[in-house]
């Protein structure tokens, strides 16, 4: 089959089905051996990769980092823009993995009985899974969208050492994670439901069932408060909050344009030499001209807060403050292309009709 993957010396690529878009590379000293592989336009392999099995499928503009080791049994399914850090090892079965996940360095997934017929992945969108965080799919692990989970956190689904045949504890259970979740540095145990919206104490031992927008913590892990999330704030409160991101957004420009940048708290603008961003009802709007949102002659690009969406044209300054909304928990279904910002839900949603 034709492709357009680029494979640097000292790298080797061996595959029986081999797919590749524009701009995917491999570099020098990966192996892959794969029956099947199909990478989306703009993938990069980096340095030292080595990836064995069956079929590895990745979305458009995915990195997996150097040193990481990959084996797959079936099949290991990345969404577009997944970036697995360095030094991650993925054993598995089968898994799913929906766009925009994002790994740090030496995040494990697998562990005993990975290569079992019980053994799967699923998750959703944007998960975040911190460094040396370890997820064991002896039993199917399923993961929502906009989940979190911090450094040093262990999910298992199966737990066992000593005879259950003499009384010891055994146990193999599937694990569930509903949408939203935050789960920073907690150890999750086999059979557990945490409901969507939920927050997790860090070091938190998980070995029970948590409900939907519950706050809980502790060794076992018990309810703080029920119902606690998510939790609208007060018009005082949102100012609170968005005057904290604002300054902090202000010194954060200036040091990455090496301009001066100016906070107006009681309007809530930043002033760059050649933008001008506000918050307007709703929105963040960022104005490209010096003479500010007064006299602009063009369209902002709108960060549209509650809608999750970006409208208007793409820079280095817009892609920056995107990234610092995120930093915040704020994220948006954007996706950029000819250098304009559009829904990437809609256009999935026309893809798969």
């Amino acid at each position: 089959m034709e492709h357009e993957l680029r494979i640097e010396p000292g790298a080797q690529v061996n595959c029986r089905c081999l797919s590749a878009g524009a701009g995917c590379l491999v570099k020098t000293g990966s192996r892959i051996d794969c029956d099947r592989l199909f990478l989306g336009e703009g993938t990069i392999i980096e340095a030292g990769v080595c990836i064995q099995g069956a079929q590895l499928q990745t979305g458009h503009h995915c990195r997996i980092g150097e040193g990481t080791l990959i084996t797959i049994k079936e099949y290991l399914q990345l969404g577009d823009r997944c970036s697995l850090g360095k030094g991650n090892v993925w054993d598995v079965r089968r898994a799913t993995v929906g766009r925009e996940l994002w790994t740090g360095p030496q995040v494990r997934i697998g562990g005993g009985s990975w290569a079992e017929v019980h053994s799967e992945l699923s998750a959703g969108y944007w998960l975040h899974l911190g460094m040396r965080t370890f997820v064991n799919t002896a039993r199917k692990v399923s993961i929502g969208n906009e989940v979190g989970i911090g450094t040093g956190s262990a999910i298992f689904t199966h737990g066992a050492y000593q005879s259950g045949l003499a009384g010891f504890p055994v146990a193999f259970a599937p694990i569930t994670i509903g949408d939203n979740c935050w789960i920073p540095g907690a150890v999750i145990n086999p059979g557990v439901t945490i409901g969507r919206n939920a927050v997790i104490g860090v070091g938190s031992v998980v070995t029970r069932s948590i409900p939907e927008g519950a706050l809980a913590a502790g060794v076992p892990c018990r309810i703080i408060r029920e119902n606690a999330f998510p939790r609208p704030l007060s018009e005082n409160e949102r100012q609170i909050f968005l005057a904290d991101l604002f300054r902090t957004a202000a010194a954060i420009l200036s040091d990455f344009t090496r301009q001066p940048a100016e906070f107006i708290e009681s309007e809530l603008v930043i002033r760059l030499p050649d933008c001008t961003i506000r918050y307007q009802t709703g929105a963040i709007e960022v104005f490209r001209d010096q003479s500010g949102f007064s006299g602009s002659t063009q369209e902002p690009v709108r960060f549209l807060l509650d809608e999750k969406r970006i409208t208007g044209t793409a820079d280095a300054v817009t892609e920056k403050l995107r990234d610092l909304l995120r930093r915040y928990g704020i994220r948006f279904f954007a996706d950029i292309a000819d250098g304009t910002y559009y829904d990437w839900r809609v256009h999935d949603s026309a893809s798969n009709v």
